[in-house]
């Protein structure tokens, strides 16, 4: 998280930078959205599962909070850029990210 907080902090590029210390995993059977990084390389390696653990870490600290619903709404604006490579795939995202993301 200090990683990710370093990286926004000082505007650097995010969506396709390569995470090398990456979080481990709590089991499937705890986290159910965990499952879906557990054998997703590229996923764990990228922002996206950083993320899901923020929203997730929120939901609990403050769940009164609607930063999950804004980031999800910012991600879903996210423009079509696929003639030049870039999607929601490249930073990690899985292709149901929207359905099983943190909600109120």
């Amino acid at each position: 998280m200090n990683y990710l907080r370093n990286i926004c902090a000082h505007h650097s590029r995010l969506w396709n930078r390569n995470i090398v210390d990456q979080p481990k995993l709590p089991p499937a059977k705890e986290l159910p959205w965990a499952a879906a990084f557990e054998a997703n390389e590229h996923a764990r390696a990228r922002c996206f599962l950083l993320l899901k653990i923020a929203c997730h870490m929120l939901r609990v600290i403050n769940p009164h909070s609607t930063w999950p619903e804004r980031l999800k709404a910012h991600l879903l604006a996210f423009p079509s850029l696929e003639h030049l490579g870039m999607n929601l795939k490249g930073m990690g995202a899985t292709s149901a990210w929207s359905l099983d993301w943190p909600g109120p």
